[in-house]
C-alpha cells in the first residue's frame, strides 16, 4: 500500500517516505519492500501458479525493535566495560564528574586499575554511529579528558574514523579503536551483531557548532559584568530538541494605488516543549538523518500543535477591527515567526530534531536557568532558553541530569 505517513522500516531502519509503496500493519508497522518483497510474501510464482493451488497467507515478518545510534552506543559501552572488567579493571559506566570550573561532564566508561605504586585511569568514549567519526569527536573528548584530569583516553568507534580524526588523535595522544582493534577484544560476532541491529535514522538539522565553541558562548553569557552577576555552570552538554517544521504561505500586502497580495513560501521551526518559534527558512529543510551525539529531549507537544496555535492567532487577527486589537495579534504573529506586514496560512507540519547545546547556570542565590545555544545557527537563543528554564525539571528528567 502507499503509506499515508512517512516512517522507518522496522527491519532495516531505512526511511520510507509518504506515498511510497510499503507493507503496513498495526503489529509490525512499516516494512519496506526490500525487506519484505511482494513476490515472496504472496508465496508463489505468479507465472507458474496453478488455478487450484491454495492461496498462501503472507508469512509473518519477525518483529525486530528499531534502535537508534544512542541505543547501539549503550550496547557498545556495555561490551567495552565487560572487556575492561575481564582484564582486571574496576569499571563504571556513564560517570558524571565536575571539572575545575564546576561544569559537569559524562564519561561513557571509566576503567581504573591500581598496583602497589599507581592508579591507572582510562576514559573511554563509545560511538556506534553508522559512519566514521570526524575530528570534532576527538577534540571534544580530549577537552573533557583534560578538564577532568584523566590520564589516558580511548575513543571506540564501531565504524572507524576519518583521516582528520586519526591525525587529531595522534597529535593529542588519544587512542582510537576502530573495527580492526575492537574485533580481537570483543569478537567478530559481537561487533557484527551490534553493527547489524536495525536502526532508526532520525531526521534533523545538521549540528554546525562544536561543543567547544558553544561552551565559549556559554562562558560569555555567565561571566556577568565587572564581576557582578557571575553564574556557575553546573552542567553542559550537546542535546537534540524535538521541533515541528511548519510550511507557511506568507502573504505580503503592498499598496500601489490599491492593495494587492504577493505570496511566498517559508518553513517555520517551533520547539515541541512550549511551541517557541526557533527560526524561519526560505527553503524546505532536507530530511537528512542525523547522528544522535547527545541526549534527546522528550516532547511535550504534538507535532501539529504549533500550527494550530498559529492558525488561532491568524483567525483572531482577521476578525478584530480596532487598532489596539490588531496591534496585539500582530505582535503575537511576529513572535510566531510571521514577518511584519504579512499574514499567513499553514500547511504540513513535520517532526524534526534540532541541534542545541544546553547549559544549566546557577546564580549566587541558588536559582538556576537554562542557557540554550542554537547549534544550527551558532548563536545563543535567549527566547528558547527562557522557555526551557520554565521547564527545567522536564529538561533534567529527559536528559538524566
Amino acid at each position: 500500500m502507499p503509506l499515508r505517513y512517512a516512517g522507518n522500516c522496522t527491519t532495516c531502519g531505512v526511511r520510507v517516505e509518504q506515498k511510497t509503496m510499503a507493507w503496513y500493519d498495526p503489529v509490525t508497522k512499516v516494512t519496506c519492500t526490500s525487506c519484505r518483497p511482494v513476490e515472496q510474501q504472496l508465496g508463489a510464482d505468479l507465472g507458474g501458479a496453478s488455478a487450484d493451488a491454495p492461496v498462501l497467507a503472507p508469512p509473518a515478518v519477525p518483529v525486530r525493535s528499531a534502535r537508534t545510534d544512542l541505543e547501539k552506543g549503550t550496547e557498545l559501552e556495555q561490551r567495552i566495560s565487560e572487556a575492561f572488567t575481564a582484564a582486571g579493571y574496576r569499571v563504571q559506566t556513564n560517570v558524571v564528574r565536575e571539572d575545575r570550573n564546576g561544569a559537569r561532564h559524562e564519561i561513557d566508561v571509566l576503567a581504573e586499575k591500581t598496583d602497589q605504586l599507581l592508579t591507572l585511569s582510562v576514559a573511554v568514549e563509545c560511538k556506534a554511529w553508522n559512519s566514521p567519526i570526524e575530528k570534532d569527536v576527538i577534540t571534544k573528548f580530549d577537552y573533557v579528558r583534560r578538564q577532568l584530569g584523566l590520564g589516558h583516553g580511548v575513543v571506540v568507534s564501531l565504524n572507524g574514523a576519518r583521516p582528520g580524526a586519526l591525525a587529531a588523535a595522534a597529535d593529542l595522544g588519544v587512542v582510537v579503536w576502530g573495527p580492526d582493534e575492537i574485533e580481537p577484544i570483543l569478537g567478530r560476532a559481537t561487533v557484527t551483531g551490534i553493527q547489524n541491529r536495525p536502526m532508526v535514522q532520525e531526521v534533523g538539522f545538521p549540528r554546525l557548532l562544536t561543543a567547544e565553541a558553544a561552551q565559549v558562548l556559554v562562558a560569555g553569557e555567565t561571566r556577568g559584568r565587572l564581576g557582578i552577576g557571575k553564574e556557575e555552570v553546573v552542567w553542559t552538554a550537546d542535546a537534540w530538541l524535538p521541533v515541528a517544521v511548519v510550511q507557511l504561505t506568507l502573504m505580503e500586502m503592498r499598496v500601489f494605488g490599491k492593495s494587492r497580495a504577493a505570496t511566498s513560501q517559508a518553513w517555520a521551526v517551533y520547539d515541541l516543549l512550549a511551541g517557541t518559534f526557533v527560526t524561519r527558512l526560505d527553503d524546505e529543510p532536507p530530511r537528512d538523518p542525523v547522528n544522535l551525539d547527545g541526549g534527546q529531549i522528550t516532547p511535550r507537544l504534538k507535532v501539529k500543535e504549533p500550527a494550530k496555535r498559529l492558525d488561532d492567532v491568524i483567525a483572531r487577527y482577521d476578525t478584530v477591527t480596532s487598532d489596539d486589537a490588531k496591534a496585539k495579534y500582530r505582535s503575537q504573529l511576529a513572535d510566531l515567526g510571521v514577518p511584519d506586514m504579512h499574514t499567513a496560512t499553514t500547511g504540513n507540519s513535520s517532526p524534526f530534531l534540532y541541534p542545541v547545546h544546553l547549559a544549566i547556570a546557577r546564580q549566587k542565590g541558588g536559582a538556576e536557568r537554562v542557557i540554550a545555544v542554537d547549534a544550527f545557527r551558532s548563536r545563543i537563543d535567549a527566547d528558547l532558553g527562557l522557555e526551557m528554564s520554565k521547564s527545567i525539571s522536564w529538561i533534567r528528567e529527559s536528559l538524566g541530569v
